[in-house]
C-alpha cells in the first residue's frame, strides 16, 4: 500500500473515532451548564457611605428548586434582599428573608422589583466599575457574581 494511502486510511479511522467518541458532553461540563448561573448583573453608581442597589437575573439550570437566602458583597456595610413595591399608588420596599429560584426557571431582579440593596457603600461606586456579590442559597451552594457599575 503506498505511503498516502496508508496515512489517508489512518487519518479516515481517526475521524471517525472522534465523530463517534463527540457525541456526548463530559460530566463536568454538563454539569456547569445545568449549574445556577447570574446574567445582566450591574449596580448603579454611588457616592461612598451611600444607599444604592445591584439588579441581574439568576437562572437555575438545574432540576432542583433553591432558594436564595442571603447576599453578601464588600462594597457595602450592608447588603440584603429587598422588593419594592405599590400599594394604594404609593411605593414601598420591603425585606426578603429568602426568594426561590425553580428547577428551570428564573428569578428576575430588577428596578422597581425585586433587588439586592447595598447600604453604606465602602468606597465610591462609579460608572465602569465593577463588584462583586455572593448569593447564598438554602442548599449550601454560593453564586460569585461580577456587577458592573453604571448610572441609571
Amino acid at each position: 500500500m503506498s505511503r498516502s494511502l496508508k496515512t489517508s486510511a489512518a487519518c479516515a479511522s481517526a475521524l471517525g473515532i472522534l465523530l463517534a467518541c463527540g457525541g456526548e458532553r463530559p460530566p463536568a461540563a454538563a454539569a456547569s451548564a445545568a449549574a445556577f448561573v447570574a446574567v445582566g448583573a450591574w449596580a448603579r453608581a454611588a457616592d461612598s457611605g451611600a444607599t444604592t442597589a445591584a439588579y441581574l437575573t439568576v437562572r437555575n439550570g438545574t432540576a432542583v428548586a433553591d432558594t436564595i437566602v442571603g447576599v453578601a458583597s464588600d462594597a457595602a456595610a450592608s447588603t440584603d434582599l429587598h422588593e419594592s413595591m405599590e400599594s394604594h399608588g404609593m411605593m414601598h420596599m420591603a425585606s426578603l428573608a429568602a426568594v426561590p429560584v425553580a428547577a428551570g426557571d428564573s428569578v428576575v431582579f430588577a428596578p422597581m422589583g425585586k433587588h439586592v440593596m447595598l447600604t453604606g457603600t465602602t468606597r465610591g461606586l462609579a460608572a465602569g466599575d465593577t463588584i462583586a456579590l455572593t448569593l447564598r442559597f438554602s442548599s449550601g451552594r454560593t453564586l460569585e457574581v461580577r456587577a458592573g457599575v453604571r448610572q441609571p
